[in-house]
């Protein structure tokens, strides 16, 4: 494991100025000539340097995976199931990603992690496992709440046709009108 650099070492609201320089499209050289101003022993610009190329590397990783997630997700459409892949992917997107920056920061990835991002048919296998059972429990997840509110509307449906046919007979109506009003409302038809 190498050791931290000095922009590493730096505070984090420094370092998240740096990002936020980048961002704005400031270049290196600005952004070397800001820190100096700011602080008492600002980091080399070979350093700074290397810090923003790390820095554009997990950006356009993180692109990357942003854009399979969206591709997927206008695949996946807007059905309930499909919003709890959604989550799923990126769920399994932002583990991804932690891995990304914790072999970028050179801090601890095990040798798994490490296969699946360098492209390894069997780390990529790996991941795709995960996705897949990720997806797999929100289907059935999905289903079971399904099957449950179908369960609770047939009873409730049924509860309140038993409430008209009572309340109508009450009222005098006739069994054709207590039908009709079940049938029409309710959905539920004669006996």
């Amino acid at each position: 494991m190498s050791r931290p650099s000095s922009v590493d070492k730096m505070p984090e609201e420094f370092r998240s100025l740096i990002g936020q320089l980048r961002g704005q499209g400031w270049t290196i050289d600005q952004i070397h000539e800001h820190l100096s101003r700011l602080l008492d022993e600002a980091p080399s610009r070979s350093a700074l340097g290397r810090h923003i190329q790390g820095m554009d590397k997990i950006q356009e990783k993180m692109r990357r995976s942003r854009q399979v997630a969206e591709a997927l997700v206008r695949e996946l459409g807007d059905a309930p199931e499909s919003k709890a892949a959604r989550l799923n992917i990126e769920l399994l997107h932002s583990a991804i990603l932690d891995l990304h920056m914790r072999a970028a920061d050179g801090v601890g990835v095990d040798a798994e992690g490490l296969a699946a991002l360098n492209g390894n048919p069997e780390g990529a296998m790996m991941l795709a496992k995960a996705l897949d059972h990720l997806s797999r429990a929100s289907k059935t997840n999905v289903e079971f709440i399904a099957a449950a509110e179908a369960r609770a509307e047939a009873r409730a449906k049924k509860a309140a046709a038993n409430v008209v046919e009572t309340v109508g007979r009450e009222k005098g109506l006739t069994a054709q009108t207590i039908d009709a009003i079940k049938s029409s409302i309710f959905g539920v038809k004669a006996a």
